[in-house]
């Protein structure tokens, strides 16, 4: 059992200030829409010089552009990061993620223009597309099982509640465990890192899973690393003074090492050579862990979720001409109170269950949300768009990011990640870029198309989901056919 350490919510906390820039940068542009694209001022009190205008004209369709260009950000950041985050590893790469979260805003605060706003936009989207891929990677790896899902949760908490002070903590906390054990002579110094994070625990238990997947799986891996390391040290212990010896056994001692070979490899990554999109997604060991992970990536963003978040006010704005910002914040309130319930709930009710429940009252929410807005009825549409925003936190905010790691092994999750955030943030983009347009045509009924689509997500959802929770990725693997979910 893992214990909850001062260190471990430190450098947990460190790792999750990143959603906040994350969940800050996606909703930014919807209450002052109306007031930096010029739309109640006339074209003759706007300066056309190189000063820092009121406002900067833009029509429907630029604005929606601008918007939508955090997504291409994004995608362009969830690509590079998992090689970068495997190469160099998960703490290194967000430390280095705070220059694009840092100069972006900076860029949009002073731009002068609209290409200059895009730019700044685009590159901030992309420092939130390394954020989304590397924080709930990192925070599984550093988490005790136990607490799976509330360090998962967190990655939500943080989207929805700053680089200086993450790049500060950063510098005192340590690598994931797991990535540095599978380092060529990394056994040791892995050893010592889930020491520290688990504090006077034992860690031998978490080192014995490890272990037992090597064992099972006949797998080789990190088994020669670990021969490698205890001859190093054995070398090194008979050149040591009677005194370092002497500390040498007390180190020893604490972090007891055993004499069978430990691994991270997990049981269905038995080629670890070459790592790449094309080598996963082909891998019929992996075909239920890629429908999972293509299912929760597009139902998040093809729910509608952040259509509301982006555009909430000019969606409500003819029916509540005077109360649209005022719902705006309450939907905010609610989408932080809610994500604190999911922490709660989901190591309780497990991530299925939650999925699921989220998807059918999303799907709910949104059809009373499209009749309120097409008969303009505003109580029943603030109460829709509220539920609906609760809905979505409860579950299908957190989960998708937090279950890659838990249905794919240390080896393939930078890989799986990065595919699925590029999911993600293409299906944003498309969302954020057409839903005005589309809106124009349809008008309130558009929810109706999110309706429909969560239902059709909840029937597969029903077929395919596993339960993760308290699992390993190996009892996820072995229990799991791929096909249907066993009662």
């Amino acid at each position: 059992m893992g214990e909850l350490t001062f260190y471990l919510i430190v450098v947990s906390f460190a790792i999750v200030l990143g959603s906040f820039q994350y969940g800050y940068h996606i909703g930014e542009l919807n209450t002052p829409k109306s007031v930096m694209s010029c739309e109640n001022l006339p074209d003759d009190t706007i300066p056309h010089d190189n000063s820092l205008p009121r406002c900067i004209p833009m029509n429907e369709a630029k604005f929606g552009l601008l918007t939508s260009i955090l997504n291409l950000g994004g995608l362009i950041g969830s690509l590079l990061s998992s090689r970068v985050a495997d190469a160099k590893g998960r703490r290194w790469t967000l430390l280095c993620n705070n220059l694009f979260l840092f100069f972006g805003p900076i860029i949009m605060g002073f731009g002068n223009s609209y290409f200059v706003l895009v730019i700044g936009r685009l590159i901030v989207g992309i420092g939130c597309g390394v954020t989304s891929v590397v924080v709930p990677m990192y925070l599984a790896e550093i988490s005790p099982i136990e607490y799976r899902g509330v360090f998962g949760v967190m990655n939500q908490l943080g989207i929805v509640i700053v680089s200086i002070i993450q790049s500060i903590l950063l510098g005192f906390s340590v690598e994931s465990p797991k990535y540095i054990a599978s380092k060529i002579g990394g056994y040791q110094s892995a050893k010592r890192v889930l020491q520290q994070l688990r504090g006077k625990a034992e860690v031998e238990e978490e080192i014995g899973g490890w272990k037992q997947v090597a064992e099972e799986e006949r797998l080789e891996g990190l088994i020669d690393n670990q021969q490698n390391d205890n001859d190093l040290n054995s070398q090194q212990q008979q050149s040591l003074p009677s005194s370092s010896q002497a500390s040498q056994d007390n180190i020893e001692e604490r972090i007891s090492t055993t004499s069978e070979p430990v691994v991270v490899f997990h049981a269905r990554n038995q080629n670890t050579e070459d790592i790449n999109f094309w080598v996963f997604v082909n891998n019929p060991y992996y075909k239920p862990a890629l429908r999972v992970l293509i299912l929760l990536q597009l139902t998040q963003q093809f729910s509608g979720i952040n259509a509301v978040i982006n555009y909430s006010t000019t969606i409500l704005g003819k029916i509540l001409p005077t109360s649209s910002d005022l719902i705006t914040v309450y939907i905010s309130i609610v989408n932080v109170i809610m994500t604190l319930v999911s922490a709660y709930l989901i190591d309780k009710s497990g991530r299925r269950t939650l999925s699921l429940y989220s998807m059918s009252l999303m799907s709910l929410a949104s059809a009373m949300l499209a009749f309120g807005i097409s008969y303009n009825l505003a109580i029943l549409s603030s109460i829709s768009i509220i539920g609906f925003v609760a809905a979505f936190a409860i579950g299908l905010g957190p989960i998708p990011f937090l279950i890659i790691p838990e249905i794919v092994d240390t080896h393939f999750v930078a890989t799986a990640s990065s595919l699925g955030l590029s999911i993600n943030w293409t299906s944003n983009f498309l969302i954020s870029s057409l839903f005005l347009e589309i809106r124009e045509i349809l008008g309130g009924r558009v929810f109706y198309i999110f309706t429909a689509y969560l239902l059709v997500a909840f029937i597969i959802g029903y077929l395919i989901l596993p339960e993760t929770k308290a699992k390993t990725v190996e009892e996820v693997w072995h229990g799991w056919s791929g096909k249907y979910v066993k009662k």
